[in-house]
């Protein structure tokens, strides 16, 4: 008889594992493979093992899909948040329903462990399946020459330097780690895994010079932008345009003196729903991220109660705004909106809700920034 496990990988060969998700993904295990597309996930330190479900038939690998911890801080809120990746299945051990057991086995860990919410990357409807919708709001600017060249004319150019770093016991990974912690969302990266954690996705940490003094970072094209002194802004926008010949790049809503100085000079916008999200503790995240919201826009004074039909549970709480304070807190009292589970993300979250703006009484509250930084995506 077939033996058949179904559950975490923990105990398993690592580089059997990593062949395996490897293999199903078309990597060739020579130039490719996810040890080195994601070294901050892989290596022995990280427990890719443990940090996955699994399908074996006999021992053999038959489907698996990774799903990583990490710790947000949204302001001075600590959310909890598990990255689901390498979605795998073995092109001969397809529609056995091997990818569904791995989901709702690590679904149901999650909960049980008390994660906040969960993200991954993936089509909407398939991972709609599983309680996850588009909720990850993203915004784009593209600057060129062109608008360069209008917008400081013959003006002198400062010129910085950039950097590349490749050691990871480089000096100036203390202070690109610390300018990371003062992003008002960042991740809660170990120093020592900053530069695994920079170069997933094949991208590069680069630091941004002048003469001796750390400017700030950025990862990939221009990626996580961070600058010690939003001053430097200009300086180093047209340092990288005259290097690359443009900018296109991502700035979260509540870097506002930045959204607002790259508005002024760039070509144009963009703006979308990026990652999928499901949300297991509804009131909490809102509060985390409609808190951070009131740091850098004015909201209306109000009142409302919530329901929401949550994957993890039901959830009746209220959210109160008075002279920009929110507070957020369960109640009995009587819903004024109530919401099913996907719909609950896309009005507290999505660009986009067929429900938000049916009722009034928090308008200009929603949608919040849940932004993440592409190095954190697993």
């Amino acid at each position: 008889m077939q033996n058949i496990f179904k559950g975490r990988g923990e105990g398993l060969d690592r580089m059997t594992y990593i062949d395996f998700i490897s293999y199903v993904f078309g990597f060739n295990g020579h130039d490719s493979d996810f040890l080195k597309l994601l070294p901050k996930l892989y290596k022995e330190q990280y427990e890719p093992c443990y940090n996955s479900f699994v399908v074996t038939e006999d021992g053999e690998y038959r489907a698996a899909i990774g799903c990583f911890p990490r710790k947000f801080m949204v302001g001075d809120e600590e959310l909890v948040s598990h990255g689901i990746g390498n979605v795998a299945v073995h092109p001969r051990h397809r529609s056995k329903g091997y990818m569904k057991d791995c989901l709702h086995n690590a679904i149901a860990s999650m909960i049980e462990a008390g994660a906040d919410f969960s993200d991954l990357g993936g089509q909407r409807q398939r991972y709609g399946y599983f309680s996850y919708e588009k909720g990850s709001a993203e915004r784009s600017f593209h600057i060129t020459d062109i608008n360069l060249r209008h917008a400081f004319g013959k003006a002198p150019l400062k010129d910085l330097t950039f950097k590349v770093i490749t050691d990871e016991n480089d000096p100036l990974i203390e202070g690109i780690w610390a300018l990371h912690n003062t992003r008002k969302v960042h991740t809660v990266r170990p120093k020592e895994a900053f530069l695994d954690i920079a170069r997933s996705w094949e991208s590069t940490l680069t630091a941004i010079l002048d003469g001796e003094r750390l400017v700030g970072y950025y990862i990939g094209g221009l990626g996580e932008l961070t600058l010690a002194d939003s001053k430097d802004f200009d300086d180093v926008i047209r340092n990288y345009v005259k290097k690359f010949g443009n900018a296109t790049f991502h700035v979260p809503s509540w870097d506002t003196a930045m959204s607002r100085r790259a508005w002024e000079l760039c070509e144009g916008t963009g703006e979308g729903n990026v990652e999928m999200v499901t949300i297991f503790h509804f009131a909490k995240v809102v509060k985390a991220f409609l808190k951070l919201k009131a740091g850098y826009t004015a909201l209306k004074d109000g009142s409302v109660v919530y329901h929401v039909s949550g994957i993890a549970g039901e959830e009746n709480f209220r959210i109160t705004v008075k002279d920009n304070a929110v507070t957020v807190e369960a109640t009995d009292d009587k819903a004024d909106v109530t919401l099913e589970h996907h719909a609950a993300i896309s009005y507290f979250f999505g660009s986009y809700s067929t429900q938000r703006g049916e009722f009034a009484g928090d308008a200009g509250w929603f949608p919040l920034d849940m932004y993440f930084d592409s190095a954190d995506h697993v």
